[in-house]
């Protein structure tokens, strides 16, 4: 009964931090209806929460978890949606600089991926977030929407989020693609992200 207990107070927690980390990112993720988006979140946290060598067992929290290079890397390599190639392939070629916290994007190819016929951009959205993981507050940092229109041939560019988010506990760059088809001034978002990554965390 013990370890029930224990099982339960760390599962508990996890499923707090999952609750506040969606809401943190809901912009990322506006349009994920699916209970296995849930269920693997809360799995990501308990494997993270699983990495504290400083709590006892019951008691192991996701923040110390996360203080160790094997729970940012398990953050960093998490697909909080199904997502193709193309996803990866953008991720290779960005890079984040947290003093100027600017993202730069280089020799980006579309062309070389399936896309959706009714698709003609990319809308691509940088985040910084920094997330109390004791208190479970957050402050988030948008940049706006940089739209990659495919068929374009390769692209290179840089974002930068609206205001400059200094972290002051866990710091995220996170990085959302969404297929757009843009009609002469008119805007039309697909309902499901392409991908959401987490490109760096920062302790």
């Amino acid at each position: 009964m013990v370890r029930v207990r224990e099982n339960s107070s760390e599962f508990g927690n996890c499923s707090r931090v999952k609750k506040q980390f969606r809401l943190a990112l809901l912009p990322f993720f506006q349009g994920i209806k699916s209970r296995a988006f849930h269920s693997d979140l809360v799995s990501l946290f308990m494997r993270i929460k699983a990495l504290d060598q400083v709590s006892e067992r019951g008691k192991r929290q996701v923040y110390y978890g996360m203080q160790t290079a094997k729970g940012r890397q398990l953050m960093k390599r998490h697909s909080f949606v199904p997502e193709k190639d193309l996803v990866a392939g953008f991720c290779r070629q960005a890079t984040f600089n947290w003093t100027t916290q600017q993202l730069d994007v280089s020799d980006f190819n579309p062309g070389l991926y399936k896309v959706p016929k009714t698709a003609t951009h990319i809308g691509v959205t940088l985040g910084v977030l920094d997330f109390d993981f004791e208190t479970l507050e957050y402050s988030l940092s948008l940049s706006s929407i940089h739209f990659v229109a495919l068929g374009a041939g390769v692209s290179s560019f840089s974002l930068t989020p609206e205001q400059v988010l200094v972290p002051a506990h866990v710091g995220f760059v996170v990085l959302g693609l969404r297929y757009y088809e843009l009609i002469e001034n008119e805007v039309y978002a697909f309902k499901k992200p392409l991908g959401v990554r987490v490109l760096d965390v920062l302790v």
